[in-house]
């Protein structure tokens, strides 16, 4: 891969103790968020801001949709589409186009941030093959001395109906981390990681109560019925104080998305709006897919508190 000559530039914000990275031109991500120096979600290496790599980042959107697409193809509207497969040698689309495209700073002050994005497919066949339908998404940022709030807007800008999601896709470090979150179910899913039926959460996956996440059995898979917040606790950051971070979503965010893998020293939490490859289920009861109008928007807010986590 060909490195771009120049670091990206960052817009940093800061509220109290805590301080926010964000990278518009290596897909609208956060590339740090700290208290006091201490980080908060896990830290972006200088090699994700030179290859303009938003999967190595802290934290990004996924949108118009989340997760995968199966095969990367999908009917809708009496049409057939084929994406770009767009994660390496993985037979499905991943993720929406938005974390792989670079974002415009429509404002910026010491507290709070507004990125967008205008994707039209018309453009070129690269365009259309990241994603059949014209949007506009932006994503807002404000920071408090305790709580960094997310709202994720999506307008479909196109002439015919779209189907519409979102998500973020924060990641944080394994080693210390206690994670706690309640779900109704969970989809389990085959050898290609795509969802086959729903069944209770089982107790490897299990985090009513707080539970060390280096316990846990690994897992890929999108929980139901997410009654948040999900809550991480890392008790000796910070020298000793500790730091907890509650997730709290809107109900549109109904799903949640838990990664951990034994081989990885990161694992993720991720608020999302529908169930994996929902638009080519959309029989599924409460698949949680939209379908926006022409000019119609999806909104979506997600706030990270930041706490003493003992």
């Amino acid at each position: 891969m060909t490195q771009p000559s120049e670091m990206p530039e960052c817009l940093r914000l800061t509220a109290g103790d805590l301080r926010l990275s964000l990278a518009p031109g290596v897909g609208g991500a956060i590339t740090g968020l700290t208290r006091r120096n201490v980080p908060i979600l896990r830290e972006t290496p200088p090699e994700a801001l030179l290859e303009r790599r938003a999967g190595l980042c802290s934290s990004y959107a996924m949108i118009p949709y989340s997760n995968r697409i199966a095969d990367a193809k999908f009917s809708f509207g009496g049409e057939r589409f084929q994406l770009a497969r767009n994660f390496g040698d993985n037979p499905h689309s991943l993720h929406g186009n938005g974390w792989q495209r670079e974002w415009t700073v429509v404002s910026a002050a010491s507290e709070t941030a507004v990125l967008c994005l205008d994707h039209d497919p018309g453009e070129s066949p690269q365009r259309q093959a990241e994603w059949p339908f014209a949007y506009r998404a932006t994503q807002r940022f404000v920071l408090e001395p305790s709580v960094l709030t997310i709202t994720l807007t999506l307008e479909n800008r196109d002439t015919r109906p779209m189907p519409a999601g979102f998500g973020l896709h924060p990641y944080f470090d394994r080693a210390g981390a206690s994670l706690r979150y309640e779900a109704g179910t969970v989809w389990q899913s085959d050898a290609r990681l795509l969802p086959t039926v729903r069944s209770p959460v089982p107790a490897g996956w299990d985090a009513t109560k707080s539970r060390a996440v280096d316990g846990m059995t690994d897992v890929d898979h999108c929980f139901e019925d997410w009654n948040g917040p999900a809550e991480i606790a890392y008790p000796g950051r910070d020298e000793g104080q500790g730091i907890g971070i509650r997730i709290i979503a809107d109900d549109l965010f109904s799903k949640l998305v838990i990664f951990r893998a034994d081989a990885r020293d990161f694992f993720a939490v991720e608020p999302v709006s529908h169930m994996v490859d929902a638009v080519n289920r959309m029989d599924v009861e409460d698949h949680g897919l939209h379908v926006l109008s022409p000019g119609e928007r999806l909104e979506g807010t997600v706030r990270f508190e930041i706490t003493e986590g003992r």
